[in-house]
């Protein structure tokens, strides 16, 4: 009987550790050292780390990779323990120009937005809805 209470509130006590998730490509130092700018080139990232989180918009010859852990403890709201951005640049022939590493030690600190990104119809009620169907049919005819 004691075995079996002692089981029961040690399975209760490891039911409150706190969750811990990783997320994204965590890039380590070994791997960044391997990686020269001026001599490496976009094929020799890719191939080191694998495909990279997302690539900079408008040609800018960037790419990214970011890595989150957040914790959850029992009970809570989960938030973020850490969050690192590596960005690679890269010039007109793919060899790394720049290493640019974003994390709190680098004194910047990469916020998280929790709010969605308002869109067009999210805010109707029925009314609104009904009535845009209806000037659509109208539209149509």
């Amino acid at each position: 009987m004691r075995f079996l209470c002692v089981g029961i509130v040690a399975m209760g006590l490891a039911a409150c550790d706190p969750r811990i998730e990783s997320h994204g490509r965590t890039v380590d130092t070994a791997e960044l050292n391997q990686i020269l700018p001026g001599e490496s080139t976009k094929i020799d990232v890719l191939s080191s780390l694998g495909q990279p989180s997302f690539e900079g918009a408008f040609g800018s010859g960037k790419i990214y990779y970011v890595s989150q852990v957040m914790i959850e403890p029992a009970g809570g709201k989960k938030t973020t323990q850490s969050r690192t951005l590596v960005a690679f640049s890269f010039d007109e022939n793919d060899i790394v120009t720049a290493i640019d590493v974003t994390d709190e030690s680098s004194g910047n600190v990469i916020a998280h937005i929790d709010a969605k990104t308002p869109t067009p119809g999210d805010r109707f009620g029925v009314a609104d809805q009904i009535f845009a169907n209806l000037k659509k049919r109208r539209a149509e005819e």
